[in-house]
């Protein structure tokens, strides 16, 4: 038989409703058990105290005095019935409970006393009592019997009632029990179904998935560190994502650049061997080996340098490491650059003016930025007027280069740092020996590296931006 499954409220409504209840049953049976018990127990001191106290001033009391003190403790004492009588069975002082009884004594001698004491105790057909006895002298040496006797009726009825007053308690209990229950079970698992259904909405990776459990004990704590563990595993999905996005656009990127590149070595390869088959054959101009041999040469070295190009371009899919990274003086790192193009400055009448302050210095890949200065200043040299300016200078976190030069269209600037583009943006490689490549590498390592850019027009060229 398949077994019953409670969910954790009726599963806690039931446990606590029958803890509360088995309590309730068990401590008013051990009420009706206990407190005739005790009853009886406290009734027989309170009875040996009074009759000890009594006794004792009796002590070689006449029997006048013993009648009068006797009058005043049965005036002050109602719950007793008080009786003297004399040795040979003579009354001489009773107030009785008016009870029928059958004395059973138990007589403990006293060392050196001729006092006796006894408890007698009703018979099992009659109502409960207690009697005590004492053996006293009179002064008159007449020995005389006091007896107090105490009725234990009360209690016997308090039991009785209690048993018929049980099913009543039982009921208000029960009902009570259920009235807490319910909401001390309403109370602890509020929590739980709240984290529960939390939880079935994380599953599903929803973003606004949260336990909305306001508690300070661990319940508490439990559903701020399932909100904790769900924000890092959103954050670390989310991070996930964009580096598949990363992944996937730096793929784009590779197939679109080996598109390119195939296509840019396709041309000079066809070309080359357009020129040197009609040599071969002499067709036409091509007779002419000697020049066309020299164009092939020419050719030949323009396809060197565009591998070369490709392979610096393929040597940036490393992000530098933090061994890379040194403090740089961008003083010196700009001077020393820019010193490997004087030579074409100086053809081109350029000046190649340097104002970076001594104290800008950045943490920075030393390497690999001097290889993206190196094609900015170069880039910039290249493409400046005859007799014009290269300003490198530093505003505070900004490190500007700029030329005199016409300046790109809006619309221009986006696609020069794509690979390969010329288009009457650059000229074409056999003008000034590039082949569209630098500005695409310098974006690749400027974004290695962290740094953001921006290359813009302004009123006298162009101005190149890295934010350091």
């Amino acid at each position: 038989m398949k077994s019953i499954k409670l969910k954790i409220f009726p599963k806690t409504f039931l446990g606590s409703l029958s803890l509360i209840i088995g309590i309730i049953v068990i401590a008013f049976f051990l009420i009706s058990v206990l407190t005739p018990r005790f009853y009886r127990a406290y009734k027989e001191d309170m009875l040996h105290a009074d009759l000890d106290k009594l006794a004792s001033s009796f002590e070689n009391a006449d029997i006048s005095m013993a009648t009068r003190l006797l009058e005043i403790f049965a005036q002050n004492h109602d719950g007793y019935g008080v009786g003297l009588h004399r040795e040979n069975g003579d009354v001489v002082f009773s107030r009785s409970l008016v009870i029928s009884r059958e004395h059973v004594y138990a007589i403990d001698e006293t060392a050196g006393d001729s006092r006796h004491s006894a408890i007698s105790v009703a018979s099992e057909n009659e109502p409960d009592y207690l009697v005590g006895e004492r053996t006293l002298t009179a002064s008159d040496a007449s020995v005389l019997i006091l007896s107090l006797t105490s009725s234990l009726q009360p209690i016997d009825e308090v039991s009785v009632v209690l048993f018929r007053v049980l099913p009543y308690v039982l009921l208000i209990s029960i009902i009570l029990s259920a009235v807490v229950s319910f909401i001390y079970a309403k109370t602890i698992t509020a929590p739980v179904k709240a984290i529960s259904k939390a939880a079935i909405n994380m599953r599903t990776l929803e973003p606004d998935a949260k336990c909305n459990v306001k508690a300070t004990d661990e319940i508490g704590e439990l559903a701020n560190n399932i909100n904790e563990l769900y924000g890092r595993l959103l954050s670390t999905i989310n991070d996930l994502q964009n580096e598949m996005q990363n992944v996937a656009s730096a793929d784009k990127d590779k197939i679109d650049f080996m598109l390119t590149v195939s296509h840019e070595l396709k041309t000079p390869l066809t070309a080359v061997k357009g020129m040197i088959e009609g040599m071969i054959h002499n067709v036409g101009v091509y007779k002419d080996r000697n020049e066309y041999l020299a164009r092939c040469g020419e050719s030949i070295d323009a396809l060197t340098g565009l591998v070369n190009e490709i392979l610096d371009a393929s040597k940036l899919e490393l992000t530098p490491s933090s061994e890379d990274y040194v403090l740089t003086d961008m003083k010196k790192l700009a001077e020393d650059t820019a010193a490997a193009y004087e030579m074409i400055a100086l053809s081109k009448q350029v000046d190649i003016e340097i104002d970076v302050g001594d104290n800008f210095v950045r943490l920075l890949p030393a390497g690999l930025f001097s290889k993206a200065l190196s094609n900015i200043i170069s880039n910039a040299v290249k493409h400046t007027f005859t007799g014009g300016t290269v300003n490198i200078y530093d505003d505070e976190d900004k490190f500007v280069i700029e030329n005199t030069c016409a300046p790109l269209a809006l619309d221009e600037v986006r696609y020069v740092f794509e690979p390969f583009n010329r288009g009457g943006i650059l000229p074409p490689a056999n003008e000034n020996g590039g082949h569209g490549l630098g500005l695409y590498l310098t974006e690749r390592i400027l974004k290695v590296c962290g740094l953001s850019f921006e290359f813009v027009p302004f009123e006298r060229g162009m101005r190149f931006i890295i934010f350091i």
